[in-house]
């Protein structure tokens, strides 16, 4: 994650109350520590930005021990170790050999009974072919939907998302698509609530939890009461829900002076609010989309008498007229007051400068 206005890195502070599991910069998954910022790397080590999100839990128990009981087998299915390495270097993959019998429809899976009807969760798990190709299916969330996946010899991380059935979920790994035989390494099968899997939970008798990500600026002498523009060059997630938040300034309280910039993906457009003295200034939907999991360019301008935002090759504004407050002491990114609705997905990189750019020069900040 870059820092274009070299004070944002002495002001920036993180917090979470456990690790979590991210790419390092050898393309390994590794654990980062509590309080520690989750910057991110693909597969080639190359830098993704600082990954902020939500509170989550593996709702699946024993995620990478498929040989234990509780995953249960259809016949003829083979569990057992591998000496492979898995994507966080430890020998804890699996190799899974499924026959294909009963048209693929036998596989691995494990029973989960406390998912709420109707509400979508993700189902998530590193798979790769043992030599060449093969053809793997997910499913049981929803009944017996079926979605297939060809791997390869490099891991990926496969995933489904649909709403939960209305009876006992089986979670399952097989071939029902093919109906071909298949051999391949598997490790930590991820159960979620939301459209789009997080980063991963290992759990062991019981489900696990990651908690959420607070990541906080402090205004100090570099921050410009009035006037300002931040621009924020994000890596969005592969889907959402409900509201998001982008970046929100306010003084002792969001319900007191704030500034805020978010996202309605029910509504398919942006929202900022501008609250003064405990009173709404602004509440606008400004009608910039977004795409899920791709790069997106947000310019946030304001001064005492316009809120403007950059995106998508437009300039997008509320009415004028008003005072803009003077009086914000946090600036909290990716989140609504580091608790809930959290973006998700990844801040590549963060500039800020002390006064209200203009339109043009918004303009082509935000243009990707």
């Amino acid at each position: 994650m870059g820092l274009r206005y070299q004070p944002l890195a002495a002001c920036m502070k993180f917090t979470r109350a456990s690790t979590k599991l991210i790419r390092g910069m050898d393309g390994m998954l590794q654990s980062c520590a509590i309080d520690t910022p989750g910057f991110d790397h693909d597969a080639l080590g190359r830098a993704r930005g600082l990954l902020i999100e939500g509170a989550a839990t593996n709702k699946l128990r024993y995620s990478t021990a498929f040989d234990n009981v509780l995953w249960e087998k259809d016949a003829g299915i083979s569990i057992g170790p591998s000496a492979i390495a898995a994507p966080d270097g430890s020998v804890s993959a699996m190799a899974l050999d499924l026959p294909g019998s009963s048209g693929g429809a036998d596989g691995l899976y494990q029973n989960v009974g406390d998912l709420t009807v109707g509400a979508v969760y993700s189902f998530a798990v590193w798979m790769r072919a043992v030599s060449g190709t093969a053809d793997v299916t997910l499913g049981g969330i929803d009944g017996a939907s079926a979605h297939g996946f060809t791997l390869d010899e490099n891991w990926q991380r496969v995933s489904i998302s649909e709403p939960a059935l209305g009876t006992i979920r089986y979670p399952k790994i097989s071939t029902a698509v093919s109906g071909l035989p298949a051999s391949v390494l598997i490790w930590n099968a991820q159960l979620e609530a939301g459209p789009a899997p997080t980063s991963d939970i290992v759990s062991d008798g019981i489900p696990a939890t990651r908690a959420p990500d607070q990541v906080t600026l402090y205004p100090g002498d570099w921050f410009a009461q009035g006037a300002g523009t931040f621009v924020f060059d994000l890596k969005l997630p592969n889907a959402w829900n409900g509201i998001w938040r982008i970046v929100q300034l306010y003084s002792t309280s969001l319900n007191d002076d704030h500034l805020d910039l978010g996202y309605d993906s029910d509504a398919d457009q942006l929202r900022v609010s501008l609250r003064k003295g405990g009173a709404p200034i602004v509440t606008q939907s400004l009608y910039g989309t977004l795409l899920p999991g791709t790069r997106a360019r947000i310019a946030l301008a304001w001064d005492d008498d316009v809120v403007a935002v950059g995106v998508n090759g437009g300039v997008l504004k509320s009415p004028d007229g008003f005072a803009m407050p003077h009086t914000f002491t946090n600036i909290v990114l990716g989140s609504h007051d580091g608790t809930d609705k959290h973006l998700n997905g990844h801040v590549r990189n963060l500039s800020y400068w002390p006064e209200r750019l203009s339109d043009a020069r918004l303009l082509a900040l935000s243009t990707v």
